[in-house]
């Protein structure tokens, strides 16, 4: 190759190896930016505060994975001088998918940022152990806990608690490893109106058991009132069995 032609052939190599390492770097950099401070902020509180829920829940094996949508963010992400401050009302109610705001200062924010949270939730709940038809009764053989996820949406009426289903009946199909909710559960009837029952009466740290009769029907864990039979006192207590009512409050 002539030196002319070397000179110039060196030279083109030299401009497209620039342009591309520049471009790289300008690739880089937009990927690194792609999540914005606002959003990571949001994410790491909003994980925090479904841990929290999580906490009071009992929920075990949790496993919190959000997604933070943006809206009017266009002129309203500069730097905020103190922190950003969150606020989720429905959050405890719909801990999947709720909206979000965003907001720079309290009594007079600078800026809002309106968002909204998809939640993916990973926990241990209960289950159906096999093919569980209408009319089934939740037992210990036929229910079990495992993994699920939940995912932006889904209803967070999951049961984690295996006693919470035991003697529960079976209101549609449940399909194996569906998990069990208070959605397709029913509690059946163990204590009917005017039966004689034990009331089970807690004062002062003391358990005294008296005789008394239902004066409603009640499944495991209903509020029913009952009449304590030796003082003739109507009591609000809570259906333990088909035989117990524990009594907290006298009327």
């Amino acid at each position: 190759m002539k030196p002319a032609k070397r000179k110039v052939f060196f030279r083109f190599t030299r401009l497209v190896l620039l342009s591309l390492l520049v471009g790289g770097v300008a690739g880089f950099q937009q990927h690194a930016v792609a999540a914005s401070p606002i959003e990571l902020q949001a994410s790491q509180w909003v994980k925090t505060q479904i841990e929290l829920l999580g906490q009071q829940q009992t929920w075990s094996l949790l496993q919190v994975t959000p997604n933070i949508k943006l809206f009017n963010l266009k002129g309203r992400a500069s730097t905020c001088g103190t922190p950003l401050q969150f606020i989720a009302p429905s959050l405890t109610q719909s801990p999947t998918r709720f909206p979000l705001t965003i907001q720079c200062g309290t009594a007079n924010p600078t800026w809002v940022i309106r968002a909204q949270a998809d939640v993916e939730i990973r926990l241990t709940a209960v289950v159906a152990a096999e093919l569980l038809p209408p009319g089934t009764v939740v037992t210990a053989e036929n229910s079990k806990l495992a993994p699920i996820l939940l995912t932006p949406a889904m209803r967070m009426n999951v049961i984690v608690d295996p006693n919470d289903v035991l003697q529960m009946t079976v209101k549609r199909t449940i399909a194996e490893n569906q998990p069990l909710s208070t959605l397709v559960l029913s509690t059946p009837r163990l204590i009917s109106r005017n039966q004689p029952v034990t009331l089970v009466i807690e004062q002062q740290g003391l358990a005294l058991a008296t005789s008394g009769i239902a004066l409603q029907n009640g499944g495991k864990g209903a509020t029913i009132r009952v009449k304590n039979s030796r003082s003739g006192r109507v009591l609000s207590g809570t259906v333990i069995d088909s035989q117990q009512v524990m009594i907290r409050a006298i009327e």
